[in-house]
């Protein structure tokens, strides 16, 4: 009889010799029924959260995500293509963009269907985590555990909240179905592993294309493989290569790929000002960090600003150290004594490596909670075997032990639980999230910067210049709050002072677009119009598919009279993404050209995207009048009525209807 290729079962000290838990009891579909019930109630009230932060960008001003069409920028161009070279890294995350699409197609902007993906993406990553623990270690009761307590820890909070975050998701649902299929592999000659493999080659491609975490998936397998599988002493080398060896051909096809498209495989911004050492030392103190914060997950704020380690002494590096020094010493007593345990730390120090280099990883933001939703599944194996471990311990003791402990447990997930539902409402809105956000890290300075930007939207022209000058005080020559100090002053008409910020902001950062897009506006003001025009289109090249630069633009060739050159941004504009302005221009532009149809096609496109374009519909009324349509003229200028009673084209237009109908009238009857 030739033996077994299933993983060996969790040493039998850790199973309960008494008193069986009830979760043991239960069938599989009330297990995941549980799982799921506790995955999506402490996420509910997310539901109600508006886009904050990146979301904004990533979704309300991203042209990729609106149309199908653009699959292939999707698939072959970074994930902040779309904002120029301004923004530009070479982060590559198709499978998020996507995924907005999808979500895009079926609730438009409606925040609400984007929070739900994220709530169910995480309850089919704790459903995973389920189903992989138990083929792992071969006890349901460790499985239930470590996928409960990775649905209720308060760290994850950050990931399903936040919808830009929906990499984490992803990645981590992908790289744990992709080790289950890789478990599924036989190694046995003759058996059949088609499936397995197919499954193992797709769901690893969907990992990379998630997020650049998933290049540890190999390690892991490899590690596995030859350490930790339960055939591994009676299976031939070339047998246990065969089962992992798709995962190297893949990651290296993926790293080729990211060479030729982008050119590198890191990202290019990030902290090259860091020397080395000082990243090496930084790594150790970011790592230390993440291990407390998956032990004690309440203390969380969604922006730690970076503070780079300079030497060994610094008292982060050291209590890395000391944390790292313990870890080390439980890692050899599980090697010992239960080696399969001892996988979930390679599984958590093998997930969390990518973002400890500091010198690579973009943003003043290097340490963050949702860096630990993969790696967080390692702990969960641990400490579902170490809750298992103990009540073993309370087996043999009286029925109140057991329901002591029992009880603890459901304290500490109705406390996890609670923790989770109190931090989604830091997420409902930018106001909030920047406010709290403050408190928690009152030096970071990105936090200010968007506040302000928030309290600017609304209108509140001065609230948004002190934040944006408390940001300057920590970093005066940052590129983005001199453009945004400069729109300041232009809303007051200090145009020179604007022009001065906004070159500022341009000679700081040559590749940001923003400012040469507000020079443009400040010139265009200054009746400047040649240097407005060199701004723009410096802007243009620089950000292609920013719509709002090649509507400018068109404004300013349509006020010179070049109708041809307006034309065309215009619908360069309207091609990126359907929009008003493009849309009522092109139609004043086309009826100019007495090309009536087309023209009323445009007004009709720019009346389906904003009901209440009093201009599209005073245009169309007129246009209908022309051609005889009186009751679709007339339908129009009531439109425009409901909104602005006192509108005069709208009343001029319906009395002149209303008279000519009148008289049509009165000629009739004689």
């Amino acid at each position: 009889m030739s033996p077994s290729s299933n993983p060996v079962p969790m040493a039998e000290d850790l199973r309960p010799r008494s008193g069986i838990p009830e979760p043991a009891r239960w069938s599989e579909g009330t297990l995941f029924a549980i799982l799921v019930f506790v995955s999506l109630l402490p996420y509910s009230n997310a539901l109600l959260n508006g886009f904050v932060y990146d979301d904004t960008t990533q979704i309300l001003d991203n042209p990729y995500i609106v149309s199908f069409r653009h699959l292939g920028q999707v698939f072959t161009t970074a994930v902040w293509s779309y904002v120029g070279s301004g923004g530009y890294t070479n982060y590559y995350r198709p499978v998020m963009t996507f995924g907005y699409m999808l979500c895009f197609r079926v609730f438009g902007t409606a925040p609400y269907g984007f929070h739900l993906a994220n709530i169910l993406l995480h309850a089919a990553a704790v459903c995973m985590l389920y189903v992989l623990t138990k083929r792992m270690f071969g006890n349901r009761l460790v499985a239930f555990l470590a996928a409960a307590l990775f649905a209720l820890l308060p760290i994850h909070t950050e990931s399903v909240d936040w919808v830009a975050a929906v990499t984490d998701l992803e990645v981590t649902l992908f790289f744990l179905l992709t080790f289950w299929f890789f478990l599924r592999v036989p190694s046995e000659e003759g058996k059949r592993s088609g499936g397995a493999v197919v499954g193992m080659a797709l769901s690893f491609s969907l990992a990379l294309c998630s997020k650049e975490q998933a290049l540890m998936l190999p390690f892991l397998a490899t590690a596995y493989e030859h350490f930790y599988r339960g055939d591994r002493s009676y299976t031939k080398w070339a047998q246990k290569v065969s089962r992992y060896y798709l995962l190297w051909v893949l990651t290296f096809a993926y790293l080729l790929f990211r060479q030729h498209v982008f050119g590198a495989f890191a990202p290019i911004i990030g902290h090259p000002e860091v020397s080395r050492y000082g990243a090496f030392l930084s790594g150790i103190a970011l790592l230390g960090g993440y291990i407390w914060k998956l032990i004690w997950p309440f203390r969380l704020c969604a922006f730690y600003m970076f503070h780079p380690s300079t030497s060994v002494l610094d008292p982060r590096v050291l209590a890395s150290l000391a944390a790292l020094a313990a870890c080390a010493g439980l890692f050899v007593f599980l090697w010992k004594h239960n080696r399969l345990a001892s996988f979930g730390m390679v599984w958590f120090f093998a997930t969390i490596a990518p973002v400890l280099n500091v010198r690579v990883l973009a943003s003043d933001n290097v340490f963050a909670e949702r860096y630990l939703y993969p790696p967080s599944a390692g702990f969960c194996w641990l400490a579902a075997l170490g809750l298992v471990k103990v009540w073993s311990r309370f087996a043999n003791r009286s029925v109140a032990w057991r329901w002591a402990y029992a009880g603890i447990l459901g304290v500490l997930a109705v406390v996890f639980a609670v923790r989770i539902v109190t931090r989604n409402r830091i997420w409902r809105d930018e106001i909030t999230f920047y406010s709290a956000t403050l408190q928690s890290s009152p030096d970071a300075v990105p936090i200010y910067n968007n506040l302000g930007s928030v309290y600017w939207n609304r209108g509140d022209v001065d609230a948004a210049e002190r934040q944006w000058q408390k940001a300057l005080t920590f970093v005066p020559d940052s590129p983005t709050l001199l453009n945004n100090l400069g729109l300041v002053y232009m809303e007051r008409r200090e145009l020179p002072k604007a022009v001065e910020y906004f070159r500022k902001s341009a000679d700081t950062k040559p590749a940001f677009p923003d400012p040469h897009l507000n020079l443009g506006v400040a010139y265009q003001q200054m009746g400047l119009k040649d240097e407005a025009e060199v701004q723009y289109l410096t802007a243009v090249s620089l950000a292609p598919l920013n719509l709002h630069i090649h509507n400018r633009l068109g404004t300013l060739y349509l006020d010179e009279g070049q109708v041809q050159k307006a034309e065309k941004q215009f619908t360069t504009s309207a091609s990126i993404a359907p929009n008003v302005v493009a849309y009522d221009a092109l139609g004043g532009i086309l009826l100019e050209r007495r090309a009536y149809p087309a023209a009323e096609e445009m007004f009709k496109r720019s009346i389906s995207l904003n009901p209440g374009d009093v201009h599209a519909r005073e245009e169309l009324a007129a246009l209908y009048q022309g051609s005889g349509r009186t009751a679709k003229a007339m339908e129009q200028y009531q439109a425009i009525l409901k909104t602005d009673r006192q509108n005069a084209a709208a009343l001029e237009g319906l009395q002149k209807i209303r008279q000519s109908l009148s008289s049509d009238t009165h000629a009739a009857k004689q």
